[in-house]
């Protein structure tokens, strides 16, 4: 069984100049956020926004640049009440402010144990599947890929 067969192709996904205050409308009845696949105008996989995305939004500094000074960030508390938000950052801040650039994904003709592997591997739940040339087609994920191997066993 290959990723194609297993994952799910109806995928929520946003443009890299998504604003925040779009995003957060777009999954406002969701009861968690999950992740979501940021796309070029060609529909290509060019990043992921996940929660701690939305969360360093509070963030008083640009943490890519305190990562090289780990000590640093470890006291920053972030306690998201305490900090005070602009209501223009809901549309001065767009996804490729905020998105993850670097992100796993996995070809949808890969078999389906392999995606079970790199799941494993890099401790995600989900990850966004992809066509040649990083055209995005759906997201697999852990349940997605243990409800098949229970069908396959015949438990439901």
């Amino acid at each position: 069984m290959i990723v194609k067969d297993v994952m799910n192709k109806d995928v929520i996904y946003v443009g890299m100049y998504t604003t925040l205050r779009e995003l957060l409308n777009k999954f406002g009845s969701f009861h968690t956020f999950p992740i979501v696949p940021v796309v070029d105008e060609d529909m290509k996989l060019v990043g992921l926004v996940r929660l701690q995305n939305l969360i360093d939004v509070f963030l008083p500094y640009d943490r890519e640049l305190l990562r090289l000074s780990p000590f640093i960030d470890e006291f920053w508390d972030e306690n998201i009440f305490k900090v005070e938000i602009e209501p223009e950052l809901g549309i001065l801040v767009v996804m490729s402010d905020i998105m993850d650039r670097e992100f796993i994904a996995i070809q949808e003709t890969e078999k389906l144990e392999k995606a079970y592997e790199i799941l494993r591997a890099h401790k995600k739940e989900q990850m966004p599947v992809v066509a040649d040339g990083g055209k995005l087609t759906g997201i697999i994920g852990v349940f997605d890929i243990v409800r098949f191997v229970f069908k396959e066993r015949g438990l439901y």
